[in-house]
């Protein structure tokens, strides 16, 4: 986390000076406001108390300290089975067979089983990039490019110091980070290459490209989090005597000093109320409507933000599907008090960021962005420089107002102000901007800090009571002054890293204050790259910030704009027909009628489907997210369980087999080529299954691949389908979303508007009746589909149709080989078809 906290010890101070954030006056939605960046204040800040005044140059009254207030014991205890973390104050447990580590209980590595020692070749994924010109590089973290402002020099101090760059008469300046000289995550070697080691293995002495320059002799995974001993809504929890409970007089914060101390709530030594600016909206931005209408349209986004608040918030099966209907209701509704929908514009805007804004509402979009996180700094900057000078001139009138032969304590070792308490109200974010942020990073895994994904996690199980209220019963979340004092925690952590971007440390000592100062001035005026600033920890979390600044507001979308955006989807459009005779396609056909999936009731069953239009399924053991099927009936499947920030578990189970074998890797979308596995993760890498490992194949960053015994393909996350010949990719004209092969080599896509397509004989697409969500094949004239509520379906060549196979409502994706069907149902069941 870089330099925003030393120690557990600094986030812990951290956060008990938090201040509970307050929304502002709606934002106007014309479009001169959406226009601009919204950086103006009416006044700028000014001192509440222990300094001066620059408004009126008057001194003003000194804060003060108080006692706490005890009100009982913490409350909870921890289940049978579970051991108690006093550093979270939470109760885990370790999987069976596993026994807890060293490390902290939420991280990756909490709990361990010993295994049989294992050495394994580290993987080379390239040579070192070189520094751009301008900028040096420094051995830190294995290699890294940083440069100072035009005019200085480097000094002797560390590079992430704040005094690193130096000039002759002039205030010593931080050095900029530019970039790193291995990708995040890799080993940098000094022989000028970086390399990876297969998961859950770690760097030995051995050389780099020595056989055994990676070793495993235990399984680490994390602990499951069972409970929370906490205190009331609105106390302050302390470890002393044992976990107990206390609160701070009206208008004051917890201090440093002991909760038992008279000194244990401070007003503090000097009091600032900030500038405030003025707030804005999803749809009073730039690209807004047209972003918002793209991610609504294309779902999956909104559907990850909202399995990630599933997740962490560990909502029960019945909750969950009533959440995610109703998500999807409220978006209809009033998409702009849509928290979700707000997560899931960031994270196709981080995306878009990542790749270069190609439309116009993405470069609207990103040019807004990249203004406003500027005047963010400028008005950060601005206030910490009135808030240096008001201290200062306070201690000069102290100073001045008493009698020279007293002993003055404002003539040595007073600390300079706490900057980041005394302007993090101009982050302006209310509890509806803070509820955004745990939203962020539902499919854009990268978009926040491993410290702010962690936190927003625990956040997520404290605030479900009331965004629940907020989603089935219209209770508007700012309402709640609890709800905005949990996600208070995250508002701080946002805050420091908006800080920390422009102030490399804050310091005790006056003089390194004012340097500091000086430079977050000077860099607040440096035009701003998103694309490096989203390379660093803090600036993932800075920009994200910042959007939740800019869209916490409930302006409605334009009626007329939103209209055009968001058509029904209704249509009488027609499509060619497709038949299946034997093992051909036949098209070119007379057209029949596009129908809606839901609407397929009266059509005759076939010998696909059982007399009474559903096919028998039995449950099958363990929980899925996709799932693929080999020739020889070998099921793969990717579990809801996260691997690591790759992607989540993979498990395999062989035809005959009553149980899952896990396998290494971690992925997102799986697909059998004959008795092969393809996977793609979460980064959007290709890899194959080769004996026990896993074999990168390279190619575009992909969203979804198919494959059968005649081919493998896949869809880019641009939407582009490719199919493999040879060792590369080859790209077929048309666009979808999701795919599989048939055994005749023929791909079946559904796109994104969920429209189903066959490439025929004739080498073209041809447009299949209704509309659905997943599609596999197993052998030609077996195609199944899943439609948009979750229904079961088998194309029928014979009846150019779709037949009902079941009509639960509960698949989520489906796959097919070997003879066998198996789906996948919203709650992450697995079922095979009898």
């Amino acid at each position: 986390m870089g330099t925003r906290f030393r120690s557990e010890q600094t986030v812990w101070q951290t956060l008990l000076i938090l201040t509970v954030f307050t929304i502002g006056v709606l934002a106007n939605a014309s479009d001169a406001k959406a226009q601009q960046t919204q950086a103006a204040f009416s006044e700028p800040g000014h001192a509440l108390c222990g300094a001066l005044d620059l408004r009126t140059n008057t001194l003003l009254a000194p804060c003060e300290f108080s006692k706490a207030t005890k009100t009982g014991k913490a409350v909870g205890e921890c289940p049978r089975g579970s051991f108690f973390d006093i550093g979270t104050w939470s109760c885990f447990s370790c999987p069976a067979g596993y026994n807890r580590t060293g490390f902290a209980v939420d991280t990756q590595m909490a709990c361990s089983k010993t295994v049989s020692a294992q050495y394994k070749s580290a993987t080379r994924v390239g040579a070192h990039k070189s520094c751009p010109s301008g900028s040096f590089h420094d051995p830190r973290n294995g290699g890294e490019c940083w440069s100072c402002p035009t005019g200085f020099g480097r000094t002797w101090s560390p590079v992430d110091a704040w005094d690193a760059c130096g000039k002759f008469g002039a205030s010593a300046r931080r050095a900029e980070f530019i970039d790193r000289v291995c990708p995040e995550g890799t080993i940098t070697d000094p022989n000028g290459s970086c390399y990876t080691c297969p998961d859950g293995f770690r760097r030995t002495a051995a050389a780099v490209t020595a056989n055994n320059a990676c070793f495993r002799n235990e399984s680490l995974v994390p602990a499951e989090k069972t409970a929370a001993l906490t205190c009331k809504a609105g106390e302050i929890f302390d470890f002393v005597d044992g976990g107990t409970c206390w609160t701070c007089p009206e208008a004051s914060v917890r201090s440093i000093f002991g909760i038992k101390s008279n000194e244990a709530c401070e007003y503090t030594t000097m009091r600032w109320e900030s500038a405030k600016r003025t707030p804005n909206g999803l749809f009073g931005l730039p690209g807004g409507h047209e972003i918002a209408a793209e991610v609504i349209a294309e779902r999956k986004r909104v559907d990850a933000a909202s399995e990630k608040f599933i997740t962490e918030s560990k909502m029960n099966k019945s909750d969950a599907e009533a959440y995610r209907t109703a998500v999807w209701k409220q978006i209809h509704d009033a998409p702009e008090t849509s928290p979700e929908l707000k997560g899931a514009v960031y994270d196709y805007i981080f995306d878009v960021i990542q790749r270069g804004a190609k439309t116009k509402p993405e470069r609207d979009m990103v040019s807004y962005i990249t203004a406003y996180v500027q005047d963010t700094r400028k008005l950060s900057a601005s206030e910490m420089k009135l808030v240096m000078e008001s201290w200062q001139k306070g201690l000069q009138a102290k100073k001045a107002s008493r009698p020279t032969v007293s002993t003055n304590v404002y003539d040595t070792g007073v600390a300079p102000p706490d900057l980041r308490s005394a302007i993090s109200s101009i982050m302006h974010i209310g509890p509806a901007a803070g509820l955004g942020l745990l939203y962020i990073g539902g499919s854009a895994a990268e978009a926040l800090s491993p410290a702010f994904q962690q936190m927003a996690g625990r956040i997520a199980l404290q605030i479900l009571p009331y965004r629940a209220k907020e989603i089935f019963q219209g209770v508007t979340i700012s309402s709640s002054g609890f709800a905005g004092a949990a996600i208070g925690p995250l508002v701080i952590l946002s805050v420091s890293s908006v800080l920390a971007s422009i102030a490399t440390d804050i310091a005790l000592e006056q003089n390194k204050q004012e340097a500091i100062v000086n430079d977050a001035l000077a860099v607040a005026q440096r035009p701003i790259n998103l694309a490096r600033l989203l390379k660093t920890d803090d600036g993932r979390n800075e920009v994200a910030t910042n959007w939740a600044l800019m869209t916490q507001e409930p302006i409605k979308p334009k009626t007329a704009l939103w209209a055009r955006l968001m058509p029904s989807k209704t249509s009488t459009n027609t499509v060619p027909k497709v038949v299946l005779e034997g093992e051909k396609v036949v098209v070119g056909a007379p057209d029949i009628p596009v129908i809606p999936m839901a609407q397929i009731d009266a059509i005759v069953t076939t010998t696909t489907a059982a007399a009474n239009g559903t096919n028998a399924w039995e449950s099958v053991s363990g929980k899925a997210t996709d799932i693929a099927i080999g020739t020889d009936g070998t099921a793969y499947a990717i579990s809801p369980t996260k691997a690591n920030r790759s992607g989540y578990q993979i498990f395999k189970r062989e035809s005959k087999a009553n149980s899952w074998t896990k396998l290494p890797g971690a992925g997102y979308r799986i697909a059998v080529s004959d008795t092969t596995a393809w996977v793609i993760n979460l980064r959007g890498q290709i890899y194959s299954l080769s004996g026990s490992n896993w074999q990168i194949v390279r190619g575009p960053q992909a969203q979804d691949i198919g494959a059968s015994a005649k081919g493998v393909w896949i869809i880019d996350v641009n939407g582009k389908i490719h199919t493999r010949e040879g060792n590369g990719w080859k790209n077929i004209p048309g666009t979808g979303y999701r795919i599989d092969i048939d055994q005749d080599g023929r791909p079946w896509v559904v796109d994104k508007n969920g429209d189903m397509w066959v490439h025929g004989n004739d080498q073209k697409w041809q447009k299949l009746p209704g509309q659905g969500i997943d599609i596999a094949i197993d052998v030609p004239g077996q195609a199944r589909a899943i439609d948009k509520l979750g229904n079961t379906f088998v194309f029928d060549g014979a009846k150019r149709n779709w037949v009902a196979t079941s009509r639960e409502k509960d698949a989520l994706a489906i796959g097919a080989g070997g003879g066998q069907v198996w789906r996948v149902t919203k709650n992450n069941q697995i079922y095979r078809m009898k």
